[in-house]
């Protein structure tokens, strides 16, 4: 599609020394082994931004960021200024998003990848821009178009990375109609090499390509000083914003570089699908995909599983496997989205095929509640949102955990590239298993039970503390239900 051969490759530079965030990591990790690695959880939207903004104001060496969303929008913006800074300063810039989650039509990237420490590339673009042209070029090419870059990473001076299932996005961090409730991890130690070299393979694929081959001729009239005034603007009209409010108040840097943010450690194995799974799938084996590596994980299991996943298309395979694991009595507890959080009507027509199964087998199931997490957010942010339940994780056992970007349907199993991190640590595991019952509690989620006559029940908490029983899809319309029955049976669930 694009021309490589002139294409610079470029690696992760050596992690920084000698540094603030240097001397906090090295505080922080004490006499551990180079293998052990240390985790952080941030399930809070707001803490996970100001996580991110803090990591890219402490870089002093390189930063290296890889999204399927990047969003031109509140946070959006002032991330890129920040990233601007960090450039400015001398920091090396690499910014990897895909094609389809993040559209690159904004003329001002432009002049933000003309930046000689800043450097931007697409994953598996579409030449056409907008329009016609790019209309025409997915559908001809659909086959190659259909595999997407569904990563999340951040890696600051090789020392600190940030995974999980937060998109570049406001609902992302707590401020949208919609908020996603979602988990990442920040980490330190022995992963981070694996983290580096994994960003190197995408970076320098053939299909990603600089955006200074994509974008128009005309852009090039926004220049970087026109560009540095555009965010100074913005920044000052947001400054009374939650996300500037959040990181003007946080201590997190400085706790950093004292070593004072906690850490539990433990062992990690960083699952990462080749970026050929978007490109050459045939040409890998099972043995590679991070859907696999789980699969495996949780055949191991023998006392529990806790899930909490987006979208849940387990197909005929996942319903053998959970029934397996019923069979030697193991734990099977799985959170996911109701009719009334989904942001894809279609997946929860494939999956609302599956909730009968599920339950027979002994499955433990619930729905999310558009109400769940309310209180805290109102803390932060004005009005009321809409919950819609965006992580990925499992518990496993009592001492091992899964957080990361795979969601548990066809897309994510067989076409979307993924990543996430399988920790061996039992305070993780502790901690995430508290979430879920969080999350599961009865004011935050709907269970699914069959009764006598076998069918569909709905059990919650009401207003008033009070049982509450629903026999149909609660928070939903009659349009939804219909519309996601007629969907339920379209021959799409291989595609979705």
């Amino acid at each position: 599609m694009h021309k490589t051969a002139n294409r610079p490759r470029t690696s992760a530079l050596p992690p920084a020394v000698n540094t603030r965030l240097a001397h906090g990591v090295a505080a922080a990790s004490g006499t551990r082994g180079g293998d052990e690695s240390g985790f952080h959880l941030m399930h809070d939207g707001l803490s996970a931004f100001v996580a991110r903004a803090v990591l890219v104001e402490e870089a002093e060496v390189s930063l290296d960021l890889q999204y399927y969303i990047y969003s031109d929008d509140i946070c959006g913006r002032l991330l890129t200024a920040k990233l601007l800074q960090a450039a400015d300063r001398g920091v090396r810039v690499r910014l990897l998003v895909d094609d389809l989650g993040t559209r690159l039509v904004n003329p001002w990237v432009s002049a933000l990848a003309n930046h000689p420490n800043m450097q931007i590339r697409v994953f598996n673009p579409v030449e056409g821009r907008s329009g016609l042209r790019r209309s025409l070029e997915q559908a001809l090419d659909f086959g190659r178009i259909n595999h997407r870059m569904h990563n999340k990473l951040l890696v600051a001076d090789g020392l600190v990375m940030i995974t999980g299932g937060r998109n570049i996005a406001d609902g992302y961090f707590s401020n949208a109609e919609v908020e996603f409730l979602d988990v990442d991890t920040m980490a330190i130690g022995g992963v981070l090499a694996d983290a580096a070299a994994c960003f190197d393979d995408y970076w320098n694929h053939a299909v990603s390509v600089p955006v200074t081959e994509l974008l128009l001729a005309d852009d090039e009239d926004y220049s970087l000083e026109k560009l540095r005034g555009h965010l100074q603007a913005h920044l000052a009209a947001e400054a009374r914003s939650e996300f500037h409010r959040a990181l003007e108040g946080a201590d997190l840097a400085q706790e950093l570089a004292e070593a004072q943010v906690h850490f539990d450690w433990g062992a990690a194995q960083l699952l990462a699908d080749p970026p050929q799974k978007a490109t050459d799938p045939q040409s890998l084996a099972a043995e590679d995909f991070p859907a696999h590596q789980l699969k495996k994980a949780l055949e191991q299991c023998r006392e529990r599983v806790q899930i909490a996943n987006a979208y849940l298309i387990p197909r005929q395979r996942g319903v053998a496997l959970f029934e397996g694991l019923r069979r030697r009595a193991v734990q099977v507890q799985i959170l996911t989205n109701g009719l009334g959080t989904t942001d894809e009507a279609v997946v929860h027509g494939a999956y609302a095929r599956y909730r009968k199964p599920l339950l027979r087998s002994g499955v433990q199931l619930w729905e999310l509640r558009p109400i769940a997490d309310q209180r805290r957010r109102l803390h932060w942010f004005k009005g009321e949102s809409r919950a819609s339940l965006h992580a990925k994780i499992m518990v496993l056992d009592r001492d091992w955990a899964f957080i990361g970007s795979l969601n548990l349907d066809s897309r994510s199993v067989l076409r979307n590239t993924e990543i996430g991190l399988l920790m061996h640590c039992p305070a993780i595991n502790r901690q995430l298993h508290d979430l879920f019952d969080e999350w599961t509690a009865p004011d935050c989620a709907w269970q699914l039970q069959l009764n006598a006559e076998r069918k569909l029940r709905w059990h919650g908490r009401g207003e008033q503390g009070e049982s509450v029983t629903v026999h149909r899809d609660p928070d939903s319309t009659l349009w939804q239900r219909l519309l996601c029955r007629v969907l339920g049976r379209l021959p799409v669930e291989s595609q979705i």
